[in-house]
Formats: C-alpha cells, structure tokens, sequence
C-alpha cells in the first residue's frame, strides 16, 4: 500500500475522533485565577496590612481610639480601661481559600457545601499576603486578636489547627475564635459578636474583606448598601480595612435580592442585566 495512502489513512482516523469539548464557562473561573496569580492581588493585601500596623500604632497611643459605632463602645472613661483588641474575618481576609474555590470551578459546580466543608476539614489554606506578619506585630504590642467568621461552629477544631498550624496568635484560656452558631444570638450577622468582644475589649481595628465584616444589615440590595456606607466614609483606611474579594461575598447577594438563584446560567444572566454600559 503506496506510503501517501497510509498517511492519509491516519489523517482521515485522527479527524474522526471526537474533538475535547470547551472547557464550560464558570462565573468564578476569572476571579479564583486572579487570587491565586495575580501580584497585583499579593500587593493590595500587603498593602492593607502594612496600612493597618500603621493604623495599629496610632490607635494604641489613643486610649478613646475605637473602630466599634455601638452606643456601648464609645463611652471614653470606660474605653481607657479595657485591654486593646483587633477583630479579624478569618475567610479570604487571614486564610486563603482558593484552592477551594478551584475544585468547584473544576467541578462546574456552584458553592458545594460537601466540597467546602473537605477543604475545611484538611486545615491547608495558606495565610493572605501580609495578614500573618500584622497578627504577630499585634500580638507583640498586647493587642488580642479575636477571629470572627461565619464558618459554621461545628469547623471550630479544623479552624483553629488551620489557625495554629500557620502560626496565628490564639492565646490560652481565652476563646478568640468565634464562630457562626456557637451561640444561639451568634447568626450570620457579625455585630452580636463585635459587641460581644467589645464587652471586655476595647476594639482597636476591624479588619474583613466583606462589609458585613464592619456593618449589620449588609445583606440588603446594592443601592441600600451605598446607603448603609455612607456615614462611615472616614472609617475606610483609618479604623477599618478590608481585603479585595472579587469572588464571594454580600455584594454578590445583594444583585439577587430577594431571592439568589439556583441555575448558574440564570446567575450570569442576572448578572449581565446589572452591568452599567453608560457613558458619563
């Protein structure tokens, strides 16, 4: 048999074959790739933190120096007797959990509450740029660090091996890390613990990547959001800090409001009719 026949024999077997399908589109894929290989993600964290320690500083030389807004934490002759506190998130504000996010971008699936819960379970997130080396200055100041996050209680263990693997400060004798449902009043919203912390702590800091980190009632519609800010404009970059998230969080929530909805396709779909093509 000629060698030109058998060869387009083989060309003929080889376009016969079925084609690798297109890897399908998943909303998470962009911002999951930007966290994990993005030095302009690295810089905006350290440079949070190297802004926070400098914030740190001038907080601890401030005995009235509060980042809480609840009634019961500005009265100053009692803040000038309580022990200085910085509260943190935990999730994508100290631990990074892209790989996470990964396999269900790699799965194709939406936030999976099984594949979530395995990567907690394995206490392998590694540190946010910058987030470690701000923990150990507080600590090395007497500051107590309080973990505040709304990973479920039942993660407690995992958390703190995570937590304590990394070298994190969790002192002796004192529950630092507050989890969702620990408590029965400790629900997804954050401030009944901020409040909780404040009890014996004069909060210095409060350092997150999701408004909900800083505010009640962050889980409301975009434009309700802009409002629930506005008061606090001198908080950002002096008493508050926040991490960028472009993957999760209540801002996402709020473009489904009332309801988020189950279909992916359907999410992007809504997601596309908020996009804002105007010229100014």
């Amino acid at each position: 048999m000629p060698k030109r026949f058998l060869i387009l024999l083989a060309v003929t077997a080889l376009l016969a074959l079925p084609q690798s399908q297109e890897p399908p589109a998943h909303q998470k894929l962009i911002p999951t790739l930007w966290v994990q290989s993005a030095v302009e993600w690295q810089a905006s964290c350290r440079q949070t933190y190297l802004s926070a320690r400098g914030a740190l500083d001038e907080a601890l030389r401030d005995s009235r120096w509060t980042a809480e807004i609840s009634p019961s934490s500005l009265d100053p002759v009692r803040l000038a007797t309580l022990p200085p506190s910085v509260v943190l998130d935990i999730d994508e504000t100290l631990l990074d959990n892209s790989p996470g996010q990964a396999r269900q971008v790699k799965a194709g699936s939406g936030f999976d509450h099984k594949l979530w819960n395995q990567w907690v379970s394995e206490s392998k997130a590694q540190p946010i740029p910058g987030a470690l080396d701000f923990c150990r200055y507080a600590a090395s100041r007497g500051v107590t660090l309080f973990y505040i996050s709304n990973r479920d209680a039942a993660h407690e263990s995992a958390t703190r091996t995570n937590l304590r693997g990394l070298g994190f400060p969790l002192p002796d004798g004192l529950d630092t890390v507050l989890l969702r449902g620990e408590r029965p009043e400790w629900t997804s919203e954050k401030s009944t613990r901020r409040a909780h912390v404040a009890q014996t702590h004069r909060v210095l800091l409060l350092i997150g990547d999701d408004l909900g980190d800083f505010l009640h009632g962050a889980r409301t519609t975009a434009a309700a959001r802009r409002q629930l800010i506005a008061p606090y404009t001198q908080f950002w970059g002096r008493k508050w800090f926040i991490l960028p998230n472009p993957s999760y969080g209540s801002w996402e929530d709020a473009l489904f409001t009332p309801t988020i909805p189950t279909d992916l396709n359907e999410q992007l779909r809504r997601k596309l009719t908020v996009l804002d093509t105007a010229q100014p």
